[in-house]
């Protein structure tokens, strides 16, 4: 990976971004700071986003980062972080949808929607179309929605789509990271002409804390193989960066991004007529 995108200067520029309080997406909003954007940092812990962006602040010599607050599991959390933004930015530049989770155990939100599927897909495709006006306003901008390898097992159960027969870890984290990929695909279209541009990225197996909730044999096998075989978390970063801000990349839209080179997602995600059920279960969830 080339990366002389990590020496662009952002003054002036803006990036929204979810998951940035630790892991790869710290390492990412570091950079970023130091390459002089504006960052809103959307984090539920308080405390802790609050630590970062602190951390940010100072990295920039500015104070040029801001909290916002919110829960990815609560669609009102999400309007009104929505609602900050646009209330406080004039223009976004840059989407990094960044945040996930692997739940240990079935949880339904307070929406009444199955947790992994609420917080891995629903919350950034929410958090998309709330802010897609003024990202057309801004253009160019773009939008980075983080997939993962394991979309590739994935499977839509449109028949029940919360899981509730036959739910495990593994399941729901593939249906959700395939649905993000369909809906990536389907908004890419929309947006053709606009200026702005979403893309779908799997970092690869990468050193994060998105394990930490899994039980059971889940735990006992797949926390101890990440620690031996994921590649460091600043390579994680750096693919973040690379898709938004390199030359490479540029003008792609509704790509599949894994790690560095452009791939062809799940076949269901190629599935138009599938993927179009799914925009519009989509939208239902999350009251579009």
């Amino acid at each position: 990976m080339n990366l002389e995108f990590l020496n662009k200067d952002l003054t002036g520029k803006t990036v929204v971004f979810t998951g940035g309080t630790d892991g790869m997406g710290k390492i990412a909003v570091s950079k970023l700071a130091k390459m002089g954007a504006q960052i809103f940092l959307l984090g539920r812990n308080r405390e802790k986003a609050t630590d970062v962006v602190n951390e940010l602040n100072y990295l920039a010599k500015k104070q040029n980062s801001f909290y916002i607050p919110c829960d990815l599991s609560s669609q009102k959390s999400i309007r009104n972080a929505a609602k900050i933004i646009l209330d406080n930015c004039l223009k976004i530049d840059y989407l990094i949808n960044c945040a996930g989770m692997n739940a240990g155990e079935r949880k339904v939100t307070e929406d009444g929607l199955e947790m992994t599927w609420a917080v891995n897909h629903l919350a950034p495709f929410l958090l998309n179309n709330l802010l897609l006006d003024r990202m057309i306003s801004s253009a160019p901008s773009k939008i980075v929605n983080l997939s993962s390898a394991t979309e590739k097992s994935g499977h839509i159960h449109l028949e029940d789509i919360h899981l509730t027969k036959k739910w495990s870890t593994f399941r729901s984290y593939t249906q959700a990271k395939l649905a993000m990929n369909m809906c990536t695909r389907k908004l890419a279209k929309q947006l053709e002409g606009t200026g702005v541009t979403v893309n779908a990225l799997n970092p690869g197996f990468i050193k994060t804390n998105l394990l930490r909730d899994l039980k059971g044999w889940e735990s006992l096998v797949g926390i101890p193989y990440m620690f031996f075989f994921a590649s460091k978390t600043e390579v994680g970063a750096n693919r973040i960066l690379n898709l938004a801000l390199s030359e490479e990349f540029k003008n792609e839209n509704g790509k599949y991004i894994y790690e560095e080179k452009i791939r062809d997602p799940n076949p269901e995600a190629l599935d138009e007529e599938l993927v179009n059920k799914v925009w519009e279960l989509s939208k239902k969830h999350v009251g579009l």
